[in-house]
């Protein structure tokens, strides 16, 4: 099994939906109306950037970029120190990741560099995501989207 196989195996059980799409097919995703209610912050994939107030309201949809995403885990790993990124990705009812198939490592010990790099300047943070928000209270009800978006997505776009 290869490391975008285990990523979506992973990635699955935890119910994100998850995509391999071609680098050409990536313009669909461009192709979507910019609205006060959906934060885009994709540069890797040149999509126009969009970065509406976000208050406690939230956001409808969030589509973001991913540094890492860890094939052992399924786990998105998103450097977050921008503020406004950081909201996006916790208050969008959608979040939609964006990650490059030579981003997908197989184990966290695979990216120690770059966690130490983002760690090592005093506003550094790192968002590790593994998927939708779950919650349960002690009569175990689960709640989905308490602490984070209600839906995640990730779209594994193929190297050129």
């Amino acid at each position: 099994m290869d490391l975008v196989e285990r990523f979506i195996l992973y990635s699955e059980l935890v119910g994100n939906v998850n995509t391999v799409i071609s680098a050409a097919e990536i313009t669909q995703l461009a192709g979507k109306e910019a609205t006060q209610t959906r934060y885009v912050k994709a540069s890797r994939f040149h999509l126009e950037t969009c970065e509406p107030d976000i208050d406690e309201k939230g956001i409808d949809e969030a589509i973001v970029e991913a540094d890492y995403a860890i094939a052992e885990t399924g786990t998105i790993v998103i450097n977050s120190t921008d503020e406004k990124l950081r909201l996006a990705t916790c208050l969008a009812e959608k979040l939609t990741v964006l990650v490059e198939a030579s981003r997908i490592k197989d184990k966290l010990e695979d990216i120690v560099d770059f966690m130490e790099d983002c760690c090592a300047k005093a506003n550094g943070y790192i968002a590790f995501i593994t998927g939708a928000s779950r919650t349960a209270d002690i009569e175990r009800v689960l709640t989905i989207g308490v602490h984070g978006p209600k839906e995640m997505q990730v779209i594994i776009v193929e190297d050129k």
